[in-house]
């Protein structure tokens, strides 16, 4: 083989040797963030991971999403897959807070129609959540065999909630149309995330 030839054969094995189950985790505020994730006997990999702020300032939380290594992230919402979201909180933050900003960003994207067909889910999966700090770690996961939408803190399930448009809506509130934070969507979808 020529060494153009050989170089090129090189550098595909490379690519293909480099593909996201490979990565490493990386470490941002703190907090270590695995590359992989197991979802529903499903392992994942990780899309990306930011940063969440309070008035563009104040440091909240170290987010990480994971999926499927053979789904687009822009496709996460909108195929029924498992995934997971994982909050690490960088201070105190009351419970009443975190429902609340829920809460508003699902009036920002649906109707009080659209709403209406999943309230008392969001209600019943907004009461599982307490007053967090610095350092407690909250993880959503989706298991798309029962369409079931699990809750942990700091790894122990806090409780489950049915059906996929419930699961879009609830990770919609990071990914939708117009998400929690713009920034954090596209660190989320891959972005570098500091």
């Amino acid at each position: 083989m020529t060494r153009a030839i050989t170089g090129w054969v090189l550098g595909l094995a490379l690519l293909v040797g480099a593909g996201p189950a490979q990565a490493e985790a990386v470490t941002s505020q703190g907090v270590e963030i695995p590359a992989t994730a197991t979802v529903a006997d499903t392992e994942l990999v990780r899309f990306g991971h930011g940063v969440a702020r309070y008035a563009g300032i104040f440091r909240v939380y170290v987010a990480a999403l994971y999926g499927p290594g053979d789904v687009p992230p822009d496709d996460l919402l909108d195929r029924n897959v498992p995934r997971r979201l994982e909050i690490t909180y960088l201070r105190s933050v009351a419970a009443v807070d975190i429902r609340e900003a829920t809460d508003v960003v699902l009036a920002e994207q649906y109707s009080a129609a659209e709403r209406a067909a999943f309230a008392d889910r969001f209600e019943a999966f907004n009461a599982l959540y307490e007053d967090v700090g610095e350092g407690d770690r909250y993880a959503y996961e989706y298991h798309p065999d029962g369409e079931a939408s699990r809750l942990y803190r700091n790894g122990e399930l806090q409780g489950t909630v049915s059906g996929a448009d419930f699961a879009r809506a609830y990770l919609g509130i990071w990914l939708g149309e117009m998400p929690l934070s713009d920034s954090l969507k596209a660190d989320l979808l891959g972005g570098s995330g500091t």
